[in-house]
Order: structure tokens, then sequence, then C-alpha cells
């Protein structure tokens, strides 16, 4: 069986009280528009380690992934689009400053979401509804397999 060629996309979505960690972009086709720290995976890096990468690049923060809000999918012209957006934790004390290519990183209260221009609906909702749900968790199996072997699921038992 052949493998299909796919458009990757991953986000770090970390919540804060009633807010969520949001960026402003800077540049590209976006420009002006918020949205979730995001960006693609990369030859060889596992979609979780390309949020956290993603995240550290656009906002100068490191963090740990938690589980899974959400996952996108669609059809483009080049072939599937999946997006995954992580639940993740911010290491202890750090606080989110704009790089480069971001104008604005900041937490921001669920209340002011409808005030801003969103880079898609997809993407506010993905916002919106990680105030209110438990994402699916992640186990690790790395060690037992010898290559990195992630598990997401509703849940967390281990089996």
């Amino acid at each position: 069986m052949a493998s299909v060629r796919c458009d990757l996309g991953v986000a770090a979505v970390i919540v804060k009280d009633n807010s969520v960690l949001l960026v402003k972009e800077a540049t590209g086709r976006y420009s002006g528009h918020w949205g979730l720290p995001k960006g693609y995976v990369d030859d060889g890096e596992l979609p979780r380690d390309a949020a956290l990468r993603e995240l550290r690049e656009e906002c100068d923060v490191d963090g740990t992934v938690t589980g899974i809000y959400a996952i996108r999918e669609n059809l483009t012209e080049i072939g599937p689009a999946v997006f995954i957006a992580y639940s993740v934790e911010l290491a202890r004390g750090q606080i989110p400053v704009a790089s480069s290519e971001i104008e604005e990183a900041k937490f921001i209260d669920v209340d002011k979401f409808d005030d801003l221009n969103w880079v898609s609906n997809a993407m506010k909702s993905i916002a919106t509804n990680a105030l209110a749900q438990t994402p699916f968790s992640t186990l690790d199996y790395s060690d037992q397999r010898g290559y990195p072997y992630l598990l997401h699921q509703n849940g967390g038992v281990k089996q």
C-alpha cells in the first residue's frame, strides 16, 4: 500500500483561568489575525515535539504536552491536511513573549474572543472549547517500544 502525502500542522493550547494563550500574526497572509501558537511538523519530528518547538519559536517558552484537545482534518489540492491541537502546560514561572514572526503573545479571556480577528473559525472553536473540555490524555510507551510511541486517548487508563 502506498503512503499518502499529508499536510500536518500542530498547535499548543495553554489554558490559564478563563483565558487561552493566543498569538497575533505579524507576517504572511494571516498578518493581524489571532490564533494559537502553531506551525508545521518537520521531517523526522513527532507532531507533539513540533507543537512544543513552535511554542518556543513563537512565544519563547517551554512546556509539556499533556494531551490533545482537537484534531481538524480536511482535503486540499495536495491531499489530506491534518491539524492537531495539543494541550500544553507551561514550565513554571514562564511568561510568553512575541517572537519576530508574532506581533503579540498573551493570555486572552474568553469574553474577548468575539472581538478578535481570528485565523479561522476552527481556531476560535478550539480555543473556546479548551476552556470547557477535558483533553484526551497522553500515555508515553516510548521506553517500552524503544522508539517514540505515544497514545492519546480518552481517560488515560494504561493497558
